[in-house]
């Protein structure tokens, strides 16, 4: 360090008693960084490095039991396209590796162009909700057990699977 830049970095004996005397008090970081000519962060380095600590002002003042909430409303309204484009990647993803799991094509007739065309079906008639929505609601761990109970249709297929291959 050159000796210019060194000798202002030092600490005069009377900056370190004022500090000493003041630092602990009620005087601010700010005004004692501007009466000793120093950066905020020098006062507080300086502190710690001569173990004294600032004293706290306390308020009465209760914190409010919403302030979390508020602040989540706030960054998801600032943020809200961001969030659901993200969510859609997700569910996509997901659906995706699902569909991987099941064998990537109807069981039925062998379709495969398009995923958005593809469904889950049941096999057995006492399902508490549909696999879309536990796909969008639920973790994956929970989607991936509801598969095990499902076979893979494209539309078409499931239609006609659900309507017995009725014509109207």
């Amino acid at each position: 360090m050159p000796k210019l830049i060194s000798n202002l970095m030092k600490w005069t004996e009377e900056d370190i008693k004022y500090f000493k005397k003041n630092y602990p008090t009620e005087v601010s970081t700010k005004e004692l960084s501007k009466k000793l000519g120093r950066s905020i962060k020098a006062i507080q380095h300086k502190g710690a490095r001569l173990g004294l600590s600032k004293s706290r002002v306390y308020t009465k003042k209760p914190r409010d039991p919403n302030r979390r909430k508020i602040i989540d409303k706030r960054y998801y309204e600032k943020h809200k396209k961001e969030i659901y484009r993200k969510r859609r990647i997700r569910l996509k993803n997901l659906k995706i590796e699902l569909i991987k799991i099941l064998g990537n094509k109807c069981q039925t007739c062998g379709y495969n162009k398009c995923i958005a065309a593809l469904e889950f079906h049941h096999k057995e008639e006492g399902k508490i909700r549909h696999v879309a929505h536990i796909i969008e609601n639920s973790s994956k761990q929970k989607a991936l057990k509801e598969i095990e109970k499902c076979i893979l249709l494209c539309a078409n297929c499931h239609r006609e699977l659900h309507n017995d291959g009725h014509m109207v």
